[in-house]
């Protein structure tokens, strides 16, 4: 169950006091909720879907924020999916052990077969080879294949009875299950690595199957406090007095007062050794700061430092990016705005 008093805690600590997005994929999230959906919209979408979402998954839309924070790269934004596909029973079920069996076969099977040999298993009736422009006839061969292909394996381990969550880096993606005996449950599915699933569904629930959507979002919240438990006093102090730097470098901003602005990076010293987080902000001033400076060589030494190869810690120097737009996005990216608010308490 999902413990919605200690998330909205420790999201709010983590979001102002972890300054190097050490865990992966937080740079994207930033430890940031996004507004969470009203209760009456999922509803309406449920009924006229047909389907109904698990139950800690809707606690997190609905009381926490319609995607953002969480493991790796973080929640998407809830984006209905289809339901004739959520209606269609999951193939990762006790009671589906021969569907999960048949779309592994055919998947190994479609991995391992020559397209011609497939086309003519697929389409016995289809002419020859040598009866057809080869070049021509080849990419509608291959579309009427992956129309197999999604049909026979993909649709069942990706989309039958479930739900794109998130990603988890690369092609490995999250799903959530809609229907069966592990309704409410969460797994990784890499279509690029299904030939290798386990033989049967008992072999895939212990190496893949093993945890509800409240486990695995609790799993992050329960790491991210640990770390702010652990952070080091030394460190905090840092963190408190680059904060408290940049909000008075966005004072001096907001009066257009660029003397003001360029003593706070004067008095910040040596920009490599600054948090990813604060030098993250300086980045979306660095045109203005350059254009009111364009002659002074500690303005450009300070950004020239923020961003180079590496840093102390070992970590690429890139700075975090931004969403620019209010449409769905796969991965959480927060907007600016929301970024600088967590230098304020």
């Amino acid at each position: 169950m999902l413990d919605v008093f200690k998330i909205r805690a420790v999201l709010d600590e983590a979001s102002k006091w972890d300054m190097d997005y050490r865990g992966f994929g937080t740079q994207v999230h930033l430890h940031l909720l996004h507004p969470p959906l009203p209760p009456k919209e999922l509803e309406a979408w449920e009924e006229q879907a047909g389907v109904t979402l698990p139950e800690d998954y809707r606690t997190y839309l609905t009381c926490l924020g319609n995607g953002g924070a969480g493991p790796a790269y973080g929640l998407a934004p809830f984006n209905p999916p289809d339901a004739e596909y959520l209606c269609r029973p999951c193939i990762y079920s006790k009671d589906q052990e021969e569907a999960y069996q048949e779309m592994r076969r055919k998947n190994i099977h479609f991995q391992n077969t020559d397209e011609w040999e497939l086309y003519l298993e697929y389409f016995p009736d289809s002419p020859g080879r040598t009866a057809l422009n080869w070049r021509e006839a080849h990419d509608e061969w291959l579309k009427q294949l992956e129309e197999c292909s999604s049909r026979d394996f993909i649709d069942p381990m990706l989309y039958n009875g479930q739900m794109y969550l998130a990603n988890g880096g690369c092609t490995m993606d999250l799903y959530l299950i809609f229907n069966g005996s592990h309704r409410g449950f969460v797994h990784y599915c890499d279509p690029d690595q299904a030939y290798d699933l386990p033989p049967t569904f008992a072999d895939y629930c212990k190496e893949e199957l093993k945890q509800n959507f409240a486990a695995y979002y609790m799993e992050y919240v329960n790491e991210t406090e640990d770390f702010l438990r652990n952070m080091r006093t030394e460190k905090r102090r840092r963190a408190e007095w680059e904060r408290a730097q940049v909000r008075d470098f966005l004072a001096a901003v907001k009066e257009s007062n660029w003397q003001g602005a360029k003593r706070v990076l004067e008095a910040m010293g040596d920009s490599h050794e600054l948090s990813r987080k604060t030098r993250s902000l300086f980045h979306q001033y660095e045109k203005p700061m350059m254009e009111a400076f364009p002659e002074d060589k500690g303005v450009w030494k300070f950004f020239d430092g923020a961003f180079g190869s590496w840093n102390s810690y070992g970590y690429p120097n890139e700075p975090i990016s931004f969403r620019k737009d209010g449409g769905r996005w796969r991965n959480p990216r927060q907007s600016f705005q929301a970024f600088v608010q967590t230098f304020y308490d």
